[in-house]
Parts: structure tokens; sequence; C-alpha cells
């Protein structure tokens, strides 16, 4: 399985890659899959909480990803590649850049020349997420693996 050193790498626990390791490549993958999909979901939820609330459009369109629905999601199997997008739903909210950039100011339809500056929410609650995200991936991956190598062990 290519790129399968880093990831276990990330977990940093010497005794969970011995197991690992011991697993099928179907059962690594879904132990894999299970870790990166709690590490999504952490982060989404942590820029759901950061993200500014006017209406609350661009809170519930916070969507998370996995790399199965991708548009290359076969092409990105066959390479090994497990991961997982957290973004806006742009049909929900296709605004969403406007906040997060900026824009140029227009009132009752004339541009002023004034410029409204960017919320960069979402790049720090990604920053300010990081342990969190790390603890859940590998609280899942703890609770999955124990699983798995039952699993292994009834087939």
């Amino acid at each position: 399985m290519p790129g399968k050193q880093k990831e276990i790498e990330f977990l940093g626990i010497p005794e969970m890659r011995k197991q690992f390791e011991s697993l099928t490549g179907s059962l690594q993958r879904r132990v894999l899959r299970q870790a990166v999909n709690a590490g999504a979901t952490a982060l989404s939820s942590a820029i759901r909480k950061a993200t500014p609330r006017d209406t609350g459009t661009l809170k519930k369109s916070v969507k998370r990803k996995p790399s199965s629905k991708w548009r290359s999601g076969k092409a990105a199997a066959s390479k090994g590649i497990i991961g997982a997008t957290v973004g806006y739903d742009i049909q929900k909210a296709p605004h969403w850049n406007l906040i997060a950039y900026g824009h140029k100011a227009v009132y009752w339809g004339h541009e002023t020349g004034e410029r409204v500056p960017g919320q960069t929410y979402f790049q720090k609650a990604a920053k300010n997420a990081g342990p969190a995200i790390r603890a859940k991936i590998t609280a899942k991956a703890k609770q999955a693996l124990p699983k798995a190598i039952v699993k292994q062990m009834t087939k």
C-alpha cells in the first residue's frame, strides 16, 4: 500500500504499528478510512464553530467528503490514497469566498473603491484544531484496530 508508513508514523504508537502491519490490505484501508473520517469530522466541527453566523447558511454549509466520493475517487483508491475533504457546499453557500477572502465594497449598486477585508476563520480553525484532530484520529484507530484484528482472526 503506497504511503502506508506516513499514516502510521502520524499515529506515533509503535505497538499499534506492528498490529496494523499484521492486517490484510483491505482491513488496513478500513482502519485508516475510519481514522481519517474521524479527523475530518473533528475538523469540520471546529470550522463550523469558528464560522461567523449571520443567517446560519454558511455555518450549515460546512461539509466533509471522503475520498471515495471525490470526482476522481476510483483513481485515488487505485493509488492507495485515503483522505477526506472539508469545505463549503457551494450550492448552499456560494458566497463563502467573499466572506473568507474579502471583496470590493458595493453600496446601493456603486463601487466605492473600498475593500471589505476577509475573515480568516477557516484557516485559524484548521490550525487550532490540529491537536484535537490528531487525538480523534488516534482514538478512532485504537478503537478500530482491535475490531479489525478480530475480524481477520474469524476469516
